[in-house]
C-alpha cells in the first residue's frame, strides 16, 4: 500500500511540473523566472529517470544518480532564491544591492551552522554514504530555509510589492523546505526504519509545493502588497541614501 502511495504521489509530481512548465512556456515565464523553469524541466527529468532506476531495481545507480541529482538540485534552489530576492527588491537598487551583501553573508553563516549540524549529527545508519547523504541534504535545507525567512521577513518589514508567480514559488519553496527539514531531522534520529513513511511525508510536501507554484502561475491576482511597517517615502529615502553611499 505505501510502496503505490510513493508511486502515485511521484507520477502526480511529475504531471504538475509538466503542467508548469508548459503555463511557463506559453506564457513566456521562462523570461522572467530562468532559473525556476530551468529547475522544473530538470525535476521532472529527474523524477522519469529516477523512478526508471527504481522500477528495474538498480540500486547502485539509483543511489548514484540521486546524489548527483540532490547536488544539482541544491544548486539551482540556491539560484532560484536569488532569482526570487532580485524580483522583490528590483524598484530599489541600492537597497538590493546592500540585501545582495547581507544574502551572501547570511549564506556563509547558516552554511557554516549547517556543517556544524551535520557534522554533530549522529545516525543509527550502518550504511554511511546514506547519513553522509541524509546529512548533506539537512543541511541544504537549513540554508535554504534561512534564506527564505530572511527574504520574507525584509520584504514584510519593508512592506515590498511581489508578483504572483514570485510569491508563490516562494511559499511553495518555504513549505517543502520546512517538510523536508523536519523528515530529515526525523530520519537522522529514527534511522532506516522511518525510511518509507517519511519518504512519503517528504513526497506529499514536495507534491502541495508544486500545486502552490502551479495556482500561482494560473492565478489572477497581478501582485501581493505585504502590510507595510515603514512608509513608503522611508523605504525610497533609504534607497536614495544607499545609492549615494554605494557610489563613494
Amino acid at each position: 500500500m505505501l510502496r503505490i502511495l510513493g508511486y502515485a504521489l511521484w507520477l502526480v509530481a511529475s504531471g504538475l511540473q509538466s503542467a508548469i512548465g508548459f503555463r511557463m512556456w506559453t506564457r513566456r515565464l521562462y523570461r522572467d523566472y530562468p532559473l525556476f523553469f530551468t529547475y522544473t524541466i530538470n525535476q521532472l527529468v529527474r523524477s522519469l529517470v529516477l523512478f526508471y532506476f527504481y522500477r528495474l531495481g538498480i540500486r547502485d545507480v539509483y543511489r548514484d544518480a540521486y546524489a548527483g541529482w540532490e547536488a544539482l538540485d541544491a544548486v539551482l534552489k540556491f539560484g532560484v532564491i536569488c532569482e526570487l530576492f532580485a524580483h522583490v527588491f528590483r524598484r530599489y537598487a541600492g537597497i538590493k544591492e546592500v540585501g545582495s551583501i547581507l544574502l551572501r553573508w547570511a549564506s556563509v553563516i547558516l552554511l557554516l551552522i549547517a556543517v556544524i549540524v551535520a557534522v554533530s549529527t549522529s545516525g543509527s545508519d550502518s550504511d554511511r554514504f546514506l547519513a553522509g547523504l541524509f546529512a548533506m541534504e539537512r543541511s541544504v535545507e537549513l540554508v535554504q530555509g534561512g534564506l527564505l525567512f530572511l527574504l520574507f521577513v525584509l520584504s514584510s518589514c519593508l512592506g515590498l510589492q511581489w508578483e504572483q508567480p514570485t510569491l508563490g514559488i516562494g511559499l511553495g519553496f518555504g513549505a517543502v523546505t520546512s517538510v523536508n527539514l523536519a523528515a530529515f531531522t526525523l530520519r537522522a534520529q529514527l534511522g532506516m526504519a522511518s525510511d518509507d513513511i517519511l519518504s512519503l511525508i517528504s513526497s506529499a510536501g514536495y507534491d502541495c509545493a508544486v500545486l502552490v507554484w502551479l495556482v500561482a502561475l494560473y492565478a489572477r491576482k497581478p501582485v501581493h502588497q505585504f502590510n507595510q511597517h515603514i512608509p513608503s517615502w522611508d523605504v525610497e529615502s533609504w534607497n536614495r541614501a544607499l545609492l549615494e553611499l554605494l557610489r563613494r
